[in-house]
C-alpha cells in the first residue's frame, strides 16, 4: 500500500507539501474527491481528500478549525488543486496542519484527480493482492511447520526462520513468557502485537529480524489466530490432566491406590523429586480460578494433583518458588499449610498435615506454614499433659462419655474416618458397617460436639485432640474410649 511520500515520490503527479511533511509515512488507503465545505461527513479513515479548494473557507482562524476537523477523521492526507477563484491556504491552517503533523500537498489546477485516483486505488488493491499471497505463505509455512516441529516452541523456531521473524509469546496478566522462537534479535524491525484468541489470556508480538523492516499487522492477527488454535488444544490437555490427577488423587485418600506404587505416574506429570501435600485456603484478587489454576504459565511444566473442596489440596514438588506461585495465583491473601516431603505409605498423614498447619497459619494470620517448624511445633502440640488432657477433654470427651455411657464407638469412628482422610466408603469398609451407618455415627458426634468431623475446622480439632491424646497416653492407640480422661 502507497504512502504519502510514496505519492510525493512520482514525478508526474507533480504533488509537493506545502506542510505537514513529518506525517508523510501515512498510508493511503483509498482516494475522494470533495469540495463540499464538510469533507469530514464524506470520507473515511485513510482516505487521500482531493480538492480544488471551493469548500476551504476564506477565514484563516476558520480555515484551521476546518483543518482540524477533517485531520480528526483520520484521512492520510489533503491535496490541494486550487482553482483561479479558490481562498489563498493562511498561514494559520498550514500551523495547524505542522502541529498535527497532518500532509497538505499542492498541485498544479491542471492534475486530472482521476489520474490520482487511478494511483491510489491500484495500489490498494495491489497490496490486497500482496496481503493474500503473504498470508497463503504464512499458512503454507505454519503448516509446514506443524508437520515439521515435534513441539510447539521448535515449530514457531521453525516458522521464525522461513518468515525472518522472531515471535514471542506472553500471558497477559502477568508478562511472562509463555514460549518464544528463539533468542531475540539484537535489532530488528518494529514490533506488532496482536492478542490471541481463547482461553490462554496471551498476547503474541512479532518483530522482522532485519532493522527498519515493517510486519503487516494483518498478518500478525492471522498468525495468532493459528496460534491460538493450538494453545487451545493444549489448554484441553491441561484438562484432561486436571481431570485425570483429580482422580488419582482421590483413589489416594480412599485408599484404592497406593502413593509409592503410583511413583512412575506421577513422575510422568513432572512430579519428580520430593513432594510434598498442600493445603490452600484461596482469599483475595487471583489472577487464576480454582477451577483454572493449572492453566497459569508458572505451573504448565508440572501436573500437580488438585481437588477442589472446602480448600484445595494439592501434590506438587516441594519447592518454595511454585508453592509461592500456586498461592499468589488463587488470591493475594491466601494462606496455606505444607506438609512435611511424602514418604512411601504416609501420603494420607501427610494431607493431616497439611491441613493442620494451614490451620494454623489461620489462626496466626500468616500466609504460609509448614508443618514440623518451630512456629508450628509451638502452636499446635500441647507442651504440658495438663494441655493435652484439655484438648482431649474439650474436642472428644463427649464422644468418650457417650461411648461408656451406651457402649458405641463413636471415638473409633472418628479415629478411623480421619486416618483415612474422610473417605465414607474406606471407613466404612475398615470399620465393617455399612455407608448409612457411618452417615449415622457422623451425625451424632458433630450434635454431642458442635463439630462437623468433614469440615477443616472440625477436621484439624478433632486431629489435633486425637494426636495429643495418644501422645500424652491418655487414649489408647486402638480407638476405643478411656475409663476416664482424668
Amino acid at each position: 500500500m502507497i504512502t504519502v511520500n510514496g505519492l510525493v515520490a512520482i514525478d508526474t503527479l507533480g504533488l509537493a507539501f506545502r506542510a505537514g511533511a513529518a506525517g508523510g509515512d501515512r498510508l493511503v488507503t483509498w482516494a475522494h474527491a470533495c469540495d463540499l465545505p464538510d469533507p469530514w461527513r464524506w470520507v473515511a479513515a485513510g482516505n487521500l481528500v482531493m480538492t480544488t479548494g471551493a469548500g476551504i473557507p476564506e477565514d484563516p482562524v476558520a480555515q484551521a478549525d476546518w483543518l482540524n476537523r477533517l485531520a480528526e477523521v483520520n484521512v492520510s492526507a489533503l491535496v490541494v488543486a486550487a482553482r483561479a477563484d479558490a481562498p489563498q491556504i493562511s498561514d494559520k491552517m498550514l500551523a495547524a496542519a505542522d502541529a498535527r503533523k497532518f500532509p497538505v500537498l499542492v498541485a498544479s489546477f491542471e492534475l486530472e484527480f482521476v489520474k490520482l485516483a487511478r494511483r491510489v486505488i491500484e495500489s490498494a488493491l495491489q497490496s490486497q493482492r500482496d496481503r493474500l499471497e503473504a498470508s497463503q505463505r504464512l499458512f503454507q509455512s505454519y503448516t509446514s511447520a506443524l508437520r515439521d516441529g515435534t513441539s510447539f516452541e521448535s515449530r514457531l523456531a521453525t516458522l521464525g526462520r522461513r518468515e525472518e521473524w522472531h515471535m514471542e509469546i506472553q500471558d497477559l496478566a502477568s508478562g511472562r513468557p509463555i514460549a518464544s522462537s528463539g533468542p531475540p534479535p539484537a535489532g530488528g524491525g518494529r514490533p506488532e502485537t496482536a492478542d490471541i484468541p481463547g482461553r490462554g489470556r496471551a498476547v503474541l508480538t512479532v518483530r522482522h529480524r532485519k532493522e527498519h523492516t515493517i510486519i503487516d499487522p494483518l498478518l500478525v492477527h492471522y498468525l495468532a489466530g493459528l496460534v491460538g488454535v493450538e494453545l487451545e488444544q493444549q489448554a484441553i490437555e491441561r484438562d484432561n490432566r486436571r481431570a485425570e490427577g483429580e482422580t488419582l488423587l482421590r483413589d489416594f485418600l480412599n485408599g484404592a491406590v497406593d502413593f509409592a506404587a503410583a511413583r512412575a505416574v506421577l513422575e510422568r506429570r513432572g512430579l519428580h523429586g520430593s513432594l510434598v501435600s498442600l493445603a490452600i485456603a484461596p482469599s483475595g484478587p487471583a489472577a487464576w480460578g480454582p477451577q483454572e489454576i493449572h492453566h497459569a504459565p508458572e505451573l504448565r511444566s508440572i501436573s500437580p494433583l488438585l481437588l477442589q473442596g472446602d480448600i484445595m489440596i494439592a501434590v506438587m514438588p516441594d519447592r518454595e518458588d511454585l508453592i509461592l506461585t500456586m498461592m499468589s495465583s488463587l488470591g493475594t491473601e491466601s494462606k496455606a499449610g505444607v506438609s512435611r516431603p511424602i514418604v512411601g505409605a504416609d501420603f494420607l498423614e501427610s494431607v493431616h498435615q497439611a491441613r493442620l498447619s494451614l490451620a494454623q497459619a489461620r489462626e496466626s494470620q500468616v500466609r504460609l506454614v509448614r508443618y514440623g517448624t518451630g512456629e508450628t511445633s509451638s502452636a499446635l502440640a500441647p507442651k504440658t499433659l495438663a494441655e493435652a488432657r484439655g484438648l482431649v477433654d474439650r474436642y472428644l470427651g463427649p464422644l468418650i462419655e457417650y461411648d461408656r455411657d451406651h457402649d458405641t464407638s463413636l471415638l473409633r469412628t472418628l479415629a478411623t474416618f480421619l486416618a483415612n482422610d474422610g473417605g465414607w466408603k474406606v471407613t466404612a469398609s475398615k470399620l465393617s458397617i455399612h455407608r448409612q451407618t457411618l452417615v449415622y455415627r457422623l451425625r451424632m458426634i458433630e450434635q454431642l460436639t458442635g463439630l462437623k468431623p468433614a469440615s477443616t475446622s472440625g477436621t484439624a480439632a478433632f486431629w489435633l485432640a486425637l494426636q495429643a491424646g495418644y501422645a500424652a497416653g491418655i487414649l489408647p492407640s486402638d480407638g476405643k474410649a478411656p475409663h476416664t480422661v482424668v
